[in-house]
């Protein structure tokens, strides 16, 4: 089941509470159709954390840059790179309600970002499952914060995303599905550092809520 309160607020309504009855009903009806269309997946491979001029993850010839992906790291002995997906049919899904008019496509655009919110964090869980003795962080997705997204193909290759579950990048760094997040997940003895804010948050500049004076609760 499709969170429909992340969707609402994708959509820029606060809550369910100031949902009209149309967009209610196009929501009920869509999302249903999206789990059964999508087909989500995700991948992760775990990795030792290596320092010394710059943050690099044992094998991987490429430095994890920025100060918002060490402040993520910090404490973490490990760091997974997660890969996740609704799949190309996903796109086709957003693109076909797209011609029955704007409100339906934004509809099911936002189903589909609360949807692949939804996989990354099952992909979480299932990296702390699968590493007992050890917390697993939200996924830090490139372009969150100073994390570059031109590290995006590089993150890819080192998980085979393309191979096995169908996730690439354009030469602007788009993903391929739209509907997929790739990232870092830090591993800890101790609960993970950080939490989803507004700072480290990509939708930072082009946010409806911040342009209120206000923030997104399902980020926060």
């Amino acid at each position: 089941m499709i969170n429909l309160e992340n969707a609402y607020r994708y959509m820029g309504i606060p809550c369910s509470e100031n949902v009209d009855e149309k967009t209610a009903q196009l929501a009920e009806k869509y999302g249903k159709e999206l789990i059964a269309t999508a087909k989500p997946k995700f991948i992760w491979r775990v990795f030792n954390i290596v320092k010394g001029g710059g943050i690099f993850l044992e094998g991987c010839d490429f430095a994890l840059s920025g100060n918002s992906i060490e402040q993520h790291l910090a404490g973490c002995e490990k760091a997974a790179i997660v890969c996740s997906t609704l799949s190309a049919d996903c796109d086709r899904f957003i693109a076909k309600a797209g011609i029955k008019g704007a409100l339906e496509m934004l509809v099911c655009d936002s189903l589909a970002s609360a949807y692949i919110e939804q996989i990354s964090d099952n992909a979480v869980n299932d990296l702390a499952d699968k590493n007992a003795g050890y917390s697993a962080s939200w996924v830090f997705g490139a372009g969150y914060g100073d994390f570059p997204l031109e590290v995006l193909p590089k993150l890819i290759s080192a998980v085979d995303g393309t191979r096995k579950i169908g996730v690439t990048t354009t030469s602007a760094h788009t993903l391929v599905p739209s509907k997929s997040i790739v990232g870092i997940s830090g591993l800890s003895r101790t609960a993970p550092q950080t939490t989803k804010s507004c700072d480290n948050c990509n939708m930072r500049d082009n946010c409806k809520y911040r342009k209120q004076g206000k923030s997104c609760t399902a980020r926060s």
